[in-house]
C-alpha cells in the first residue's frame, strides 16, 4: 500500500509559551489516538510549536484504511437451521441485515452453545475521505487552561485561528474549522515574510517556512538560540546564566530567533544576585552575564524574533526596560532595607495564611513553637537552637516587603538579604532562605539543621492545618502542595538521619491550631495527618527502589520513628532473596495463621508441658531479649529472628495446640503470640511474598 506524509498546521494569534507546549503535546498524542482508532497506520508522529502555529507531521500514513474482518453475532444455530440443516427465516433475516448471502453463515461455538455469524470484510476508505472528517475534530478536541471565543462563532481556542494548512502528500485536505478553510497555505514570520506561503507538499514544509524566517521544529531553534547566546556573550568575555525554565520560556516565544547583548548601569551590579537574576528573568525573559568568577556583570543577552539589521533599535528599547525594572528593584531593595526585617514581623498580622486557619502572623507563632519543639528533641546546641527559633519568628517576615510584592519568587531569599542587612547571624539568614527547600521535586535540601528545622516546622504546620480544615488533597488535585510539603519532611529526616518522634510532631502541630480556638475533630484529624505521611513515606521508599512488599511490610504499623522505618527496610532488602528472609517469613506465616491478639503475650510455664513447647519459649525469650539489646543493627536482629524458626517448626511438629484443654490451648496460643510479637517489631511479614 502506498504511504504519504500528512500535515497539519494550525495557524493562530500570538500563542503564550506554556500553551504552545500544551498544545503540541495534546496534538500529538490526541492524533495517535485518532488515526488508530480509524485503522489509519503510520511510521511516527511529530508534533511542532511555535507562538504563531501548532503542528504535526505524520510519517508514512497509508492511503487507505486497514481492511478488517468483521464478525457479527446472529441467532442461535437451532433458531437459524432446521434439522436437516435449511435456513430458517431467522437466518435469512440476519444475512440480509449483514448484507451477506445465507449460504455464507458459519457456526461457532460461544459459552457452550452454538451460534451463527456473519463473517465480512469491511475495506478501507482513502485516508483523504477520512482525515477530512476526522481533523476537525482533532482541533476542536484540543483543550487549554485558557480559551478563548472570537469573531461570531462559538468556537473556543487558545487564540484566534487564522489559517489552516492541511496536506496528504501533494493533495489538500478540504475541511472548515471556525469559518477558516484548510487549504496550502501557510504563513511566515509575521514582519519578515512574504505571505501567505504556499506549501505544495509536506517534504516542503520546513523549507519554506525557513525561507520565510520561521524555524518550526522547537528542538532545532533551541540549538539555534543557544549558538546565538554564545556567540554574543563572547564578544563581552562573559558566560551566561541559564536557567532552564527561562530558556524552554524563550524557545516557545520566538520563530526565527536571534540574540543581542545589551547593559545597565554598573551600580545595579551591587544589587543582591537573586533580585538583579529575577529581574532580568520574570517578565523580560532575559539572561543574565557573568564573570569567569561568577560575579555578575553589568550586561544581559535578550533573545528576539526581529529583523537583525534593527539590532541597534532593538538593543537600545530592552536596555530602557531593564533600567526601568532594575531602578524599581534598587528602590525597593533600599525602602526595605531602612527597617530591620524584625520590624515586619507584627504586619504579617494583615496577611492570610488560609481563611479557617487565620493569618500569616499566627502561622508564625505556631512554627516557632514546632521549631523549638524539634530543636530540643534533636538536643541542639544552646546557640543552634536560638538560630533556629530566631528563623522561625523571622522566615515569613519578607512577604510583606515590597521586593516580594513585586518579585513573589525572591520570598526566602529576600528574608535571607534583609537579614544579612539587619545583622542577624549567618547561620539565621541561611535557615531562613532553606525553610522554603525543597520547593519542587529534586530540588535540594537544607544543609543546616536550623534550615532544617524551620523546614519541617513550617511544612508540618501547613499540612497539619489544611487537613484540620478538611481540604484533603484528591486526585491531581493539591492546591496546597500538602504532598510536595510532606514529601519535603520527610526527605529532610531520612537524608539528615534526624532522630524525630512524628507523633510527637503531629500532636503539637494540632494542638497549636486547638488552642488558636480552630474548631475540627482533632483525633479524626490525627489519624488522616499520620495516613497522609504514611503515603509520602512509602513514596519516599518506592521512589529508591525498595520492593513494594518490603515498603509496605516496615510501613504498616506507627510511623512515628521514620528513619527506624529506612533502616529496617534497608536491612530487608539486603536479605531479600536470602535463606534467612525465608526461615523468618516461614516462622513468622506460622505463628500468625493460629495467634490470637486478645489473648496477649503472658505465657504460664507451668502449662508448658512438651519438650517442644518449653524449647520454643525458651528460644522466644531469649530472642526477645537478645532483640531488644541489638537495638538498630537490623542485620543481627535478622539473624536472631531467622534462628528462632527451628523451634518454631519442632513445636507445630510435635505439639497440638487446638487441645481439648481450654487453658493449655490459650497458653500456646499466647506463645506464638509471644514470636509473633518478636517478629512485628521488625515488619509485618505478612506483606512479603513467600520467596
Amino acid at each position: 500500500m502506498s504511504k504519504h506524509d500528512l500535515l497539519l498546521e494550525i495557524g493562530t494569534e500570538e500563542i503564550p509559551a506554556a500553551s504552545v507546549v500544551i498544545g503540541k503535546d495534546q496534538l500529538k498524542e490526541k492524533a495517535e489516538a485518532l488515526l488508530k482508532r480509524h485503522r489509519l497506520n503510520f511510521d511516527v508522529i511529530n508534533a511542532f510549536g511555535s507562538p504563531r502555529r501548532l503542528a504535526i507531521m505524520a510519517v508514512g500514513l497509508d492511503e487507505k484504511q486497514e481492511t478488517v474482518t468483521i464478525e457479527a453475532k446472529g441467532p442461535a444455530k437451532k433458531a437459524a437451521f432446521t434439522d436437516d440443516g435449511q435456513p430458517t427465516k431467522a437466518a435469512m433475516g440476519f444475512a440480509k441485515s449483514q448484507g451477506v448471502d445465507v449460504e455464507s453463515l458459519t457456526v461457532k461455538s460461544v459459552e457452550g452453545r452454538e451460534y451463527v455469524f456473519a463473517v465480512k470484510e469491511e475495506e478501507g476508505q482513502d485516508a483523504v475521505e477520512i482525515l477530512r472528517e476526522i481533523l476537525p475534530e482533532l482541533i476542536k478536541s484540543l483543550s487549554f487552561p485558557k480559551a478563548m471565543r472570537w469573531g461570531d462563532g462559538d468556537m473556543k481556542f487558545v487564540r484566534p485561528i487564522r489559517w489552516i494548512l492541511a496536506l496528504f502528500g501533494a493533495r489538500a485536505i478540504e475541511f472548515d474549522v471556525a469559518g477558516i478553510a484548510a487549504g496550502k497555505l501557510s504563513m511566515g514570520h509575521r514582519r519578515r515574510a512574504e505571505n501567505p506561503v504556499r506549501v505544495e507538499a509536506p517534504c516542503d514544509y520546513f523549507e519554506m517556512l525557513f525561507n520565510n524566517f520561521v524555524i518550526v521544529d522547537q528542538d532545532k531553534r533551541a540549538l539555534l538560540i543557544r549558538e546565538e547566546i554564545e556567540s554574543a556573550v563572547r564578544t563581552i568575555g562573559g558566560r551566561s546564566v541559564i536557567h532552564q525554565h527561562t530558556f524552554d520560556e524563550v524557545v516557545e516565544l520566538v520563530e526565527f530567533p536571534h540574540a543581542v547583548v545589551g547593559s545597565f548601569a554598573g551600580d545595579f551590579v551591587s544589587l543582591p544576585r537573586d533580585v538583579l537574576v529575577t529581574a532580568m528573568e520574570s517578565h523580560q525573559r532575559y539572561f543574565p552575564v557573568e564573570d569567569a568568577d561568577g560575579k555578575l556583570l553589568p550586561n544581559f543577552i535578550v533573545v528576539h524574533n526581529g529583523d537583525p539589521k534593527f539590532t541597534d533599535i532593538i538593543q537600545k528599547g530592552h536596555e530602557r526596560v531593564i533600567r526601568a525594572r532594575l531602578s524599581d528593584a534598587k528602590y525597593f531593595f533600599e525602602s526595605d532595607s531602612a527597617n530591620p526585617l524584625d520590624s515586619y514581623v507584627e504586619k504579617l498580622n494583615g496577611v492570610v495564611f488560609q481563611v479557617k486557619l487565620g493569618t500569616v502572623y499566627q502561622k508564625t507563632q505556631r512554627v516557632v513553637r514546632l521549631a523549638e519543639a524539634i530543636a530540643k528533641s534533636l538536643a541542639l546546641a544552646p546557640d543552634e537552637m536560638g538560630y533556629a527559633v530566631r528563623a522561625a519568628y523571622l522566615c515569613k517576615a519578607d512577604l510583606v516587603t515590597e521586593m516580594v510584592g513585586e518579585f513573589p519568587t525572591l520570598q526566602g531569599a529576600m528574608g535571607r538579604d534583609y537579614a544579612q542587612v539587619s545583622g542577624e547571624p549567618p547561620a539565621v539568614a541561611t535557615a531562613i532562605f532553606e525553610h522554603y527547600l525543597p520547593r519542587s521535586a529534586g530540588d535540594s535540601l537544607p544543609e543546616t539543621v536550623s534550615g532544617q528545622v524551620v523546614s519541617i516546622s513550617d511544612k508540618l504546620d501547613a499540612v497539619a492545618g489544611i487537613l484540620a480544615a478538611g481540604l484533603i488533597p484528591t486526585g491531581s488535585e493539591d492546591p496546597y502542595a500538602l504532598r510536595r510539603q510532606a514529601h519535603g519532611i520527610v526527605s529532610i529526616i531520612l537524608e539528615n538521619d534526624l532522630d524525630i518522634s512524628m507523633d510527637s510532631l503531629v500532636e503539637l502541630a494540632l494542638k497549636l491550631y486547638a488552642d488558636q480556638g480552630i474548631d475540627f475533630d482533632v483525633e479524626a484529624t490525627s489519624d488522616i495527618v499520620d495516613e497522609f505521611f504514611r503515603a509520602r513515606v512509602r513514596a519516599y521508599l518506592q521512589g529508591r527502589e525498595f520492593s513494594h512488599d518490603i515498603v509496605e511490610a516496615v510501613t504498616s504499623g506507627s510511623i512515628d520513628d521514620i528513619v527506624d522505618i529506612m533502616r529496617r527496610a534497608q536491612a530487608l532488602q539486603s536479605i531479600y532473596k536470602s535463606d534467612d528472609l525465608e526461615d523468618v517469613l516461614v516462622a513468622f506465616i506460622r505463628c500468625k495463621n493460629l495467634g490470637r491478639a486478645e489473648l496477649g503475650t503472658v505465657v504460664d510455664e507451668s502449662l508448658l508441658v512438651e519438650e517442644a513447647e518449653k524449647a520454643l519459649y525458651a528460644s522466644a525469650v531469649k530472642i526477645d531479649r537478645d532483640v531488644g539489646q541489638a537495638g538498630r543493627d537490623y542485620a543481627a536482629v535478622i539473624g536472631l529472628l531467622a534462628g528462632l524458626r527451628p523451634a518454631v517448626d519442632r513445636f507445630f511438629d510435635d505439639v497440638l495446640v487446638m487441645t481439648e484443654d481450654e487453658s493449655v490451648k490459650d497458653n500456646r496460643i499466647r506463645l506464638l503470640n509471644l514470636c509473633y510479637n518478636a517478629y512485628r517489631r521488625l515488619a509485618d511479614f505478612a506483606y512479603i511474598s513467600s520467596r
